[in-house]
């Protein structure tokens, strides 16, 4: 449970000054690197949209001269936001909120200012957007502290309207035509957006640092790695992030500004010394004793390098087996470091270096194995292994930030290539797009990680329109199955009401057969036509003239009986010769019973309340899968599907053991059926609470890994150095 907020050290003012100092210098400086490089930024989106470059010219121009103007606008800006939260009231971030006697104020404005506006807000929804937890997790932790000043999460000053705003009053300082400053604030869009995370998380944990922690007693557990069944321990187990990571940044957060600081902690270390040493011994692989030339770093990072861009062949050697990623990936560096002057088997590097190599390794390993990618996926993504452990070996907040740039990179195109087969023409633009953006990366990463921001800046741009278009079809389907539910809903109760009606009547049984498979549906096309009253009036017409004709036993009397099913039969839409063939079939049986009787099938004994669905599951359920574990249905997986939220991931196995992974889109709110689609939006199945514990207990369903690839990985990697001898 929270913890009482602690005794506050400060002031409300002087924690709003706490709040500015720790944010502001990085929030300035990551706004004059976004400013500096935003001209060839310009120009691209000027070529993108097929824009005259002409009108633009001399305010690109001026955009370096005029530098100082934009950010000492925007600092000021920022300075004056921070001054009022500091008083305790709210700063404006909207148009048309300014003081009176603002020049800015709401009114007629020109078509460029309204295209700057246009793109400040867009700025501020992006921010929002992309940085959602993050804005989350800080404002409840300051909602937690109650500090007694007015922060509202919509204009406090670190809010995305209120950044947004000292954007657009930045450019407007520097006396800019409105169509540049349009441009530039939405070349921002791109470029500022993607460093914003890393300083709210740093804003956090700063807080965190200084304060402690919102909730002493509940760090993060690790997710459960199967679907719970029987006979369970709940897990109480911390997550790799808990487990290693917290505490050691804490506590070796001064250290961790030296360019010498450690990328892994001491804890780590030792698990991936002792695991590689286990390795070691078990294939018999111990080094040879003799002079051994260690690479330094920086040399490793130039043998890193040379894989990085190595040829196609060199990188399907290693990607060739990826249960064995991590022992081909390292023997390829101490290959790679022969252009060095070393021969591959005279190579040492650090025990810490060769830790975060291993890592990495084995991150990629565990990436490929809880993913579903085909190999040319495999071969693709495995690209990266080298810029990530260069990553890796240089930046300790890979690990701590999950807002980091190369993290974030990877897992959107792990989520790109996840169960995509690349069968139309949406899905191979995509795997598309995943393959140029990791050779643009390959080829432009040396040493600045802001090409990994840009990188996903420019692929999230199109990964959003893809997800989009998936998102339609997804509430396409939602509506076709909620239509579908309802109408068998309809249906299901006028069945109800039919044998309601048949009870206590002596209606022959080919008559009910008729009734059962036609009316309902009758009763139902009336209603939407409707005229409610049309079927039961013919029911109760059809079971009078039932009645008369088995009092007279006459010909003519059944004729007239079945014309009550005329308008049933209409309704149905088939054609009159095969409306001709039913009646002359009920007729003969009824007026024949016992010579129908005689080539009759033996009848079937009605089927109890669970019986197998109507509709199997193709490839994931049979009938007599379904009847058989109705009978020992596992009662804890039932109550995990029933209450299963939407969003939720789950693995789907088919008979011929392929995975594809499925997200709960929909549940209908008449049956509680869940229809499950893949990440291009098409359905995988509708299944019932019930279906889904029985695909559970036969191994069809299971765990999907955690969304983020990185996390999720790094959980996989921990759990094989803790129990190495788990399978």
């Amino acid at each position: 449970m929270p913890t009482t907020p602690p005794p506050l050290p400060t002031t409300g003012n002087q924690l709003v000054a706490l709040l500015r100092d720790a944010m502001q210098p990085p929030l300035e400086a990551a706004f004059a690197d976004v400013v500096d490089g935003l001209r060839q930024p310009m120009l691209d989106r000027l070529e993108r949209m097929e824009l005259d470059r002409g009108p633009y010219l001399e305010g690109l121009l001026a955009l370096k001269d005029r530098r100082e103007a934009i950010l000492r606008g925007f600092r000021e800006d920022m300075a004056s936001a921070w001054r009022i939260a500091a008083d305790g009231e709210a700063a404006a971030v909207r148009f048309g909120e300014e003081p009176a006697g603002s020049v800015r104020g709401l009114g007629l404005v020109e078509e460029d200012e309204l295209d700057v506006r246009l793109a400040t807000e867009h700025l501020a929804e992006a921010i929002s957007r992309e940085w959602q937890s993050e804005l989350l997790r800080l404002n409840g932790y300051l909602t937690w502290l109650d500090m007694g000043v007015r922060l509202t999460p919509d204009s406090a000053p670190y809010s995305p309207s209120r950044i947004a705003m000292a954007v657009y009053r930045g450019f407007a300082a520097a006396s800019l035509p409105g169509n540049v400053r349009a441009l530039a604030v939405q070349c921002c869009a791109r470029e500022f957006v993607e460093v914003l995370g890393p300083i709210y998380e740093n804003l956090h944990a700063r807080l965190v640092r200084r304060l402690g922690p919102q909730d002493s007693t509940g760090p993060r557990m690790r997710r459960a790695q199967a679907i719970p069944s029987s006979g369970d321990e709940a897990s109480s187990e911390p997550d790799w992030m808990t487990r290693f990571f917290v505490e050691w940044d804490h506590e070796d957060h001064e250290a961790a500004a030296s360019a010498d600081a450690a990328t892994l902690p001491p804890a780590l270390h030792q698990l991936l010394e002792e695991s590689r040493h286990q390795r070691a011994r078990e294939q018999g692989m111990a080094r040879a004793a003799g002079a051994r030339t260690s690479l330094s770093q920086r040399e490793l990072i130039v043998a890193l390098t040379l894989l990085q861009i190595a040829s196609p062949e060199v990188h399907a050697e290693v990607l060739a087996n990826p249960r064995q990623l991590q022992a081909a990936f390292k023997q390829q560096i101490f290959l790679q470091a022969a252009q060095l002057g070393v021969a591959p088997e005279a190579v040492a590097i650090s025990e810490a270096d060769e830790n975060v190599v291993d890592l990495v390794g084995m991150l990629f390993e565990v990436i490929f194995r809880e993913s579903h990618l085909g190999e040319e996926q495999v071969h693709v993504l495995g690209r990266l292994m080298a810029p990530m452990t260069k990553v890796a070996l240089q930046d300790r907040k890979l690990f701590l930030q999950a807002s980091h740039s190369a993290r974030r990179l990877l897992n959107l195109l792990v989520e790109a290539c996840d169960g995509n087969p690349g069968e139309n023409d949406a899905q191979r633009l995509l795997l598309e797009k995943v393959k140029d953006t990791v050779q643009r990366l390959v080829a432009d990463f040396d040493e600045s990680q802001s090409v990994f921001r840009a990188a996903r800046s420019d692929f999230n741009d199109f990964y959003v329109h893809y997800r989009a278009e998936a998102e339609k079809v997804e509430q396409a389907l939602a509506a076709e199955q909620q239509a579908r539910d309802a109408e068998a809903d309809v249906l299901a109760g006028f069945a109800a009401s039919l044998d309601a009606r048949l009870q206590g009547t002596d209606v022959p049984a080919p008559m009910r057969d008729v009734l059962l498979a036609g009316w309902p549906a009758y009763a139902a096309r009336m209603q939407a036509l409707n005229k409610p009253q049309a079927a039961p009036m013919m029911l109760d017409g059809l079971l009078r003239a039932v009645d008369d004709a088995q009092v007279r036993q006459d010909v003519r009397a059944w004729h007239a009986a079945l014309d009550w099913l005329q308008p049933m039969w209409m309704a149905s839409g088939q054609a009159r010769p095969a409306i001709a063939a039913l009646r002359e079939q009920l007729f003969s049986r009824l007026v024949a019973p016992h010579q129908a009787a005689e080539h009759a099938a033996p009848p079937t004994p009605a089927a109890p309340a669970t019986s197998a669905p109507t509709t199997v599951l193709p490839g994931l359920l049979e009938a007599q899968e379904w009847m058989e574990g109705l009978q020992h249905l596992d009662p804890v997986m039932t109550e995990y599907f029933q209450h299963l939220r939407e969003g939720s991931w789950l693995d789907f196995v088919d008979k011929d053991h392929r995975v594809q992974a499925g997200r709960l889109s929909w549940i209908s709110p008449f049956s509680r059926r869940m229809m499950f689609v893949n990440r291009a939006g098409a359905r995988i199945c509708v299944a019932s609470v019930q279906e889904l514990a029985v695909m559970a207990q036969l191994g069809r369903v299971r765990m999907h890994r955690d969304e983020d690839a990185f996390y999720s990985a790094m959980q996989g990697v921990v759990d094989r150095l803790v129990a190495p001898a788990a399978p």
